[in-house]
Parts: C-alpha cells; structure tokens; sequence
C-alpha cells in the first residue's frame, strides 16, 4: 500500500509517495524525455541501485549517474563541484531534472546542486534512511557544509517529488534506525503529545523493525513536518521550532570532528540538553522531563549516554552555529509536550549546566 502526502509552500506543492513498492516506474514521470542526472549515496544497495538506473535510463533522453561517498566531509565545495562539472561538460539545459538516491548527505547535496545549477533546476529525492525521508526529504532545505560549520552554506529549494520507499529500512544498521528515530520523536516532543505516548508505546516494536508501526510513524511525521513547513517555508519563525536539539546536536558533531557521532546521534543527546535546559529555563515540570529524557535514551546505546563533553568547548561551537540572531544563540524550549518556544539570551552558566547534567 502506498499513501501519497501533499506538501505544500508558499514557493512549491509536491507530493510525497510512501510505501512498499513506491519504486515504482509510475512515480518516476517527471523524468520522462527529460536529461535526467542521478546522484548515488554508495551505500544504497546495488540491487535498488540498479532498480532506480534502469528505470531512469528507459524514460529520459539523455542519462547521467554519479556516485557519492555519503560522508559529512565530503557533503563539501568540493563534491559540490563534481557534480556541477558533470552537468556543465555533458551540456545539461536548464530543463534538466536532478534525482537524488541516498540519505540526507546526498539529499541536501543533490538538492543544493539543483538550486545553483542555472539558478535552479528540478530535482527528486529518493530518500534512501528512516532519518532522510522523515527530515532531509521535506521541506526544501539543501546545503554542504564548511569547515566551521555543518549546513553553513545553502537555499531552500523545493524538490518535484519524493519517492520513499518502505522497503528500503530493510537494509539500514540499527544505528541508522536509531539516526531516524531520533528526528521522530523530535516532532513528537514539539509538536503533538498525542503522537509522543503513541512512540512511548510503541518504541520496543520500532526498533524490532515492525513495519506496520514504521508506516505510521513515517507518514505522521512527515505531517507534522509540513505543517510547520507551510506556514513558514523560510524559517523566520516557527520552523525554528524543529531545530529542537540541533543547537547542541550540531555542536557534538563537530565536537566529533562528523566522525565519533552520527547525526541522529548528536540530536538525541543534543535533545537531552535540550530537555535539561527546558527546565531551568521555562520550567519544565521534572516528571514530563523525566519522560522525554527516557525516550530519547531508548535509542542511545550506553556508549552514548557515558559520553563526557567539555561543556565549554561545546558552548565555544555553538558560537558559529547558523541559527544565531546576530550574536545571540536561539535555543528552543519546550514548556510541555508539543508546547514549544523559541528563547535567547540564556545565561552561559544555564547553557554549560545543561550539557554537564547529561
């Protein structure tokens, strides 16, 4: 069964196909006579490799593919740069159509190549991680990063389409899942307490890999992402909502130097921060604390919850994150579940408590 999604922005509306069998040649129409240039995460499994290929290669008119080692390092000016070379010497018009297949690395790069190609061009996504199809998919971000920062240089750029296709989580390491589960519960902490305790119940079946459970949070992640997203495609307001965890989450993964810490994993324990700053700073009542801080340590393996950080080596990174208003860090708190704001001017010793109280 494949359930479609609409998404809609004040720039673009495009759909999101979920499902097993979302592979198909069907949704693949975009492509169609088009110059079509395909951009591979390594990592996706030859076979859906080959599945994707043969598909694009039998509809368009002219047929590129790429591939990508999906690494934080090389989401750089310079992969960038292969990329736009390859289009530019094959002669690719401004009718062109890019498709993205591979996780969030890939994603963004795909999706920021589109936006600077000819002052922009189509792309599709086929999100190919639990963590890319309920973030990087939706929602028209694209970027690389730079050396002193993650994501620093970007657009928002809408794609045409996103295929997700269920079958793919089959392939994924649990870390990955765990990657992926992380941005979930992210949207349930800030936006719907209902969906929280539905995750609270049913964490144990997620990381069982019960597909029947993934179906649903999946596509009810996906709309709870959209309808911040459609009421501020650009994030000068309540988007920043779904930065949740990702101040500090970014600050770990360069902390990490993009190598000790996955993505999923620095916004979870970003997320506890989070959480340990919600309550001294707008009173968060200790026992929904203790709650959420408990579902997020569900997919943290215990070499994670005994990481110790220099907390003001941490604060120092967080200098340079892109979400400053000037030079003012915006951290975003939650007053309860699915009760969200957005404050600034925190006192250092707050901020360093939070990161030691992990």
């Amino acid at each position: 069964m494949m359930e479609i999604l609409s998404i809609k922005t004040d720039s673009k509306n495009y759909q999101v196909c979920v499902g097993k069998n979302a592979l198909h040649e069907d949704n693949f129409s975009e492509s169609n006579n088009r110059e079509v240039f395909l951009v591979i995460d390594n990592k996706v499994p030859k076979d859906l490799q080959a599945k994707v290929i043969d598909i694009l290669n039998q509809k368009s008119s002219k047929f590129i593919k790429i591939e990508i080692e999906a690494t934080e390092n090389n989401k750089s000016y310079a992969s960038l740069e292969k990329i736009h070379d390859s289009l530019i010497e094959s002669s690719y018009s401004k009718e062109c159509i890019l498709y993205a297949l591979g996780g969030g690395i890939v994603c963004d790069m795909t999706g920021f190549a589109a936006a600077t190609y000819q002052r922009g061009v189509d792309f599709v996504l086929i999100p190919s991680t639990l963590l890319s199809q309920v973030d990087a998919s939706v929602g028209g971000k694209t970027a690389i990063n730079h050396k002193n920062g993650k994501n620093m240089i970007g657009a928002f750029h809408q794609p045409t389409k996103v295929i997700s296709e269920m079958n793919l989580l089959n392939s994924l390491e649990t870390r990955q899942l765990k990657d992926g589960l992380a941005e979930i519960i992210k949207h349930a902490i800030i936006l719907d307490e209902d969906f929280f305790y539905w995750l609270e119940l049913n964490i144990d079946g997620l990381l069982s890999r019960d597909q029947s459970l993934y179906e649903y949070a999946i596509s009810q992640s996906i709309k709870l992402k959209e309808s911040v997203v459609s009421r501020d495609e650009t994030e000068k307001g309540i988007r920043k909502w779904l930065n949740f965890g990702h101040t500090f989450g970014h600050a770990i993964e360069v902390y990490g130097k993009y190598e000790e810490f996955s993505h999923g994993e620095a916004v979870a324990l970003g997320m506890l921060m989070a959480v340990n700053l919600s309550a001294k700073t707008v009173g968060l009542e200790s026992d929904i604390a203790l709650k959420i801080s408990s579902l997020i340590k569900k997919i943290l393996d215990k070499e994670m919850l005994e990481k110790h950080f220099d907390s003001k080596e941490l604060l120092k990174m967080m200098s340079s994150d892109k979400k400053k208003s000037g030079d003012v860090l915006n951290f975003i708190v939650i007053e309860g579940i699915g009760n969200t704001k957005i404050v600034k001017n925190i006192d250092s010793n707050q901020i360093l408590d939070s990161i030691s109280l992990l």
